[in-house]
Order: C-alpha cells, then structure tokens, then sequence
C-alpha cells in the first residue's frame, strides 16, 4: 500500500483556478487600461503608460513580501497544527501593510514629478512628463487594495473561501471597464481619470474580501494579542524571493525602458514594450498563479515533513505548468496582431507592428518561464530562500538584460524580445544543472527535484503512508497499520487500538464523506517516533472533527466507536483542522 498523491493534486487543481482568478485580478486593471490608453489617448499616453509599469512592479514587490511571506508562514503553522501562531502572524502582517501602503501613496505623491524623471520621462522624451505624472497620481490609490488582494488571494484559499475571490474578480472588472470607457469616451479626464477608475475598482473588489471577516468560524482573524516582531521578520524572510523578483522585473523594465528610448523609433518603441510589458503581467500573473499554488501547499508540506506530499506536488506543479504554459504560448502567438492591435489605433500602427513581433518572440517563453518561476515558490514555500533568491535574481534581470544590451547593436529594439527567450531557456537550465549536481547524475524524476534535507522526513523504515480511497480498502488498511505497529515495537493493545482507530474512522469518512460521487481518498500517515507515535488522517470530503464528534454524542452507546473514543482518550495531543477544504487529525501518542 502508498500514497497516491490524489489529494494534494486535487487540492492543487482546485486552488490553482481561484489563486489564478486572483492573481490575474491584481494586473487585470492595469491590462484594461492599457487597451483603452492605446485606443482612444494616443501613442504618448500608451509611451507615458509604459514608463509607470516599474512603479507597479515596486508596489508589488512589497505586496509580494507579505502576501508570499504571510501565505507560507500561515501554511506552514496549519501544516504543524498550530492556529494560534497563524492568527499571530496573519495579524502582523495586516499592521504592517497598512504602514507600507501608506508610505508608499505619500512617497509618490510628494515626488511624482521627479519619478516620472526617473522613469524616463526626459531628454527625446521629456514631452511624456504631465502625462506620466498623471497617471501615477491616479493609480497611487491602487496600492492598499492591491497589497491587501495579494494577500488575502491565498489566506482565504487556507481559510476554505476561495469563491469569494472570483466574485471580486468580476465586479473589479466590470467596474473598471465602465470606469475606463467613461473617463476615455465621456469625461474626458485623461491619464489621471484613468488610474483613478482603476483604484476605484481595486477598492471595490477589495471590500467584496473584507466581508469574509464578518462570518464565523474563520482562521484568521486579526487581534493586537500577542503578537511579535519575530512574525514580521519570518515573513519578511519567507516572501524575500518575491520581493527580488519584483524589484529586479522593475529594475529589468527600467533598463529594457533605456534600450527602447535609445532607438531609432524611440516612443513608439518604448509604447510597443509598453504593450509587451502588459501583456507579460497577463501571462506571467496566470502562471504565478500556478506558482503561488505551490509555494502554499509547499508552506503546508514544510509543517508536516511530508517528503511523500511534496513530491506529489512536484509532479502536479510541473504538469499544471506544462498545459497551462503551452495554452498562453498558443493563444499569444496565433493572436499577437489582434492583441497589440487591441491597445492602439490607426495613429499607432508602427507600434501595433513593433509589439506584435515582440509578443510573438515573447510566447516562445512562456512554457519556460512557468517552469522557472514554479521552481522559484516552490524553493520559496520550503524556506529555500538563499537558492530561490538567486534563482529569481537570474530570471528576472541578469538572464534577461544582459542578452538584450549585448544583442542591441545588432538587433536594435528586436534584442528586447529575444532577450525574454534567452533568459527563461539559461535559468531553466541552471535549474537542471542544480538538480543534476545534487543528484551526481541526470534528474529526470520528481524526487530529484525537491531540494530538501536527509533530514526533512524521518526515516523510510519508521513511517508508513498510504491511501484509501473504497470502503473495502479499510480493513486492509487497518490491519497494515496494526501490523507496523507492533512491527516497531508497539505492545500488542496499542497496535489493535492503532488498527481499530484507524478502521472506524476510515468508515465514518467513507460512509458520510464519499456519499457525493465525486473522487474522495484518506492519506493514512503512522510514524514511529523516539518516545511515541504520530497519527495522521487526511481527507478531503466534506468537514468531520471527531473530537467535536465525541463530544455531542458523549452520552450515546459507549460500546460504539470505541477505537477513536480510546485512542483521543490516551493521545497526549489531538489537533484537528480544516483547512483548504481538508479535513486533518493529528494524534501524538
């Protein structure tokens, strides 16, 4: 009998589509200003557009500090049973992101003008400075709801409300469509207007998430009690990858910005980066998505030392990158004319052509870049941050800008496409290197790739992990875990109440959880430790806590259910948690 992994793909798959849904929500604003710059302001809007995307990038790199930070830090607490320490740290995390925020706002109202200096807006181009400064005026007002929503993508994903996510999504949208169209067609109101239509709607969807702390029997919830400045460095610690990726995406798009003003086309060079760089958060915010699935699950993995879960997530991580990689790839390059057409008129034409011809060369990426940055967060997840910093420093500038100022002269502005190609294909490859290294050999498993200590788990010989996944599983089941038990050393009544446990509590999941006709399976975890055993029951069918279940029904037949009566009854510690919509018991003995 093994593990068959079902659960953790399954968790995986359904928490990709709302942490997606989420992390696109977070760059959909700024795509659909894009398209309606392009469209109805003119080429030198779209140009002053395109300078501001560093400023985004910064805003969220802070945001990707705490909101990775906090995801794995919490993730990581749940995984190891402990509510208390994840409320602490998700607290932390809310003070400390009111403080950034505001920070933030008033750094870049005060000196909007001599950031749109830096950004670019000077020299040939100096004509973009008040259409600049506009804009970032506007948009400023984002930056709260924007690092709240990166935040509570995933803590609402651990709190079991990922639906709530998806709603959000679409009122943002929709708000922000109307707003732009509004501002552009009717009011009038500019590059100004138009980040102010887009904060309105960051606003609005982040209201939508803030009612999920009105209901009950939450996780999170945010007290003063207790907390530690030893949470904010965890999670500033934790989330550092994402804080280099970000801040190095906007020192790469500054530098790339360079390279554009330096040719011959200039603006409407720097306009079509503009548009690819727009585009590249669409894409790059899909398949974070599926990287941020990673680094949460990888965060729960970290609290339980289950080597078996993580290379289950291995190998559903780098298919989910594979088919979600290759749709972008496709849809990017048959449809790159009808996208950078999308974002400029007949008066843009050079620059619908330039970035058209970049979106395409960019495509070739995508699959590569999913691989990279999947690789980032999961390393990130399991608190690998020296090797996941390094990583993510490679990817997102040196790999990437050092192509495009070698290849200049010889390419002119096409050196910035190729450049993303070149780059994503080097850091995959020091990726394999790594594994290879590691492995004194070729990786080409998921195991190989999982960069964890020999120590990560206990060993193989005192642990036995399965699943169940029918009913006529259970009683093999049960009698696998009596066997290793007294295998191990266990007295002859310990191993029987062991196996009986387990038998019951098998019954009672597959009897009133597998009763919807959807895929179900228990994870059956027993570890031999030094002083004791551990007993772990996973599943994802719909929520049972057998200590609640005990208690309301103390005064029933004493006979019945007497393995999970006795076994919480002589357990040192019971914890049981629901979260991620998984139900998890764990029994020290």
């Amino acid at each position: 009998m093994k593990n068959n992994g079902m659960i953790i793909s399954k968790l995986f798959r359904n928490s990709v589509i709302s942490i997606i849904a989420a992390a696109i929500a977070t760059m959909l604003g700024i795509v659909i200003d894009g398209i309606v710059i392009g469209r109805f302001l003119g080429a030198d809007s779209m140009a002053a557009y395109g300078l501001v995307t560093p400023v985004i990038n910064l805003a969220t790199a802070f945001s990707g500090v705490l909101a990775t930070g906090a995801q794995i830090i919490c993730a990581q607490h749940l995984g190891a049973g402990n509510k208390e320490k994840a409320r602490r740290a998700f607290s932390m995390c809310m003070i400390i992101t009111v403080i950034v925020s505001a920070v933030m706002m008033a750094v870049v109202l005060i000196w909007k003008n001599d950031i749109s200096v830096l950004l670019g807006a000077r020299g040939k181009s100096a004509h973009l400075l008040p259409l600049t400064s506009d804009y970032l005026t506007g948009i400023v007002f984002s930056f709260p709801s924007v690092l709240f929503l990166f935040e509570f993508n995933s803590l609402m994903r651990l709190d079991g409300d990922a639906n709530r996510v998806i709603v959000a999504v679409v009122v943002m949208t929709a708000l922000d469509i109307a707003g732009d169209l509004v501002n552009a067609m009717a009011v009038h109101g500019g590059m100004l207007g138009m980040g102010i239509t887009t904060s309105i709607s960051y606003f609005a969807a982040l209201v939508i998430m803030l009612l999920h702390f009105t209901k009950k029997d939450i996780i999170f919830t945010f007290s003063f009690k207790g907390l530690r400045l030893k949470d904010l460095t965890d999670i500033i610690t934790t989330g550092s990858s994402s804080a280099i990726g970000s801040a190095s995406s906007m020192l790469r798009n500054a530098a790339l910005n360079q390279i554009m003003v330096a040719t011959v086309l200039s603006s409407t060079a720097v306009a079509a980066l503009g548009v690819v760089n727009t585009v590249f958060s669409f894409t790059s915010s899909t398949m974070l998505g599926v990287a941020m699935t990673t680094a949460m699950i990888a965060g729960m993995i970290l609290g339980e030392k289950d080597r078996v879960a993580a290379e289950a997530l291995i190998k559903v991580t780098v298919k989910t990158a594979l088919v979600v990689g290759a749709l972008l790839a496709i849809l990017l390059f048959a449809g790159a004319d009808l996208i950078a057409g999308a974002f400029g008129g007949a008066d843009g034409a050079a620059m619908v052509a330039l970035a058209a011809r970049g979106l395409r060369i960019y495509a070739l990426s995508i699959i590569f870049y999913g691989f990279n940055v999947a690789f980032i967060n999961y390393t990130q997840g399991m608190r690998r941050m020296v090797l996941s910093g390094v990583i993510c420093f490679l990817d997102n500038f040196v790999f990437i800008v050092v192509p495009a100022f070698a290849l200049f002269r010889i390419l002119d502005s096409d050196a910035v496409w190729w450049a993303f190609l070149i780059g994503e294909s080097l850091n995959l490859l020091t990726i394999l290197i790594l594994a290879g290294v590691r492995k004194h050999g070729i990786p080409f498993r998921a195991k190989d790739f999982l960069f964890l200590p020999d120590s990560f788990d206990v060993p193989e010989e005192n642990l036995l992990d399965f699943s169940v996944t029918e009913a006529a599983q259970v009683i093999p089941a049960s009698e696998a875990v009596g066997a290793f038990c007294s295998e191990k050393g266990a007295s002859e009544k310990d191993s029987m109440m062991m196996a009986l446990f387990v038998e019951e509590l098998s019954i009672n999941i597959v009897q009133h959880g597998f009763t919807d006709k959807k895929k179900h399976s228990i994870d059956i975890r027993v570890i031999k430790l030094d002083d004791g055993w551990t007993l772990r029951v996973r599943d994802n069918c719909k929520r049972f806590d057998p200590t609640e279940w005990i208690k309301l029904h103390e005064s029933d037949d004493k006979t019945k259910n007497i393995g999970i009566r006795m076994i919480t009854g002589m357990a040192k510690d019971v914890q049981y948690l629901s979260t991620m919509d998984l139900n998890n018991l764990t029994i020290t003995i």
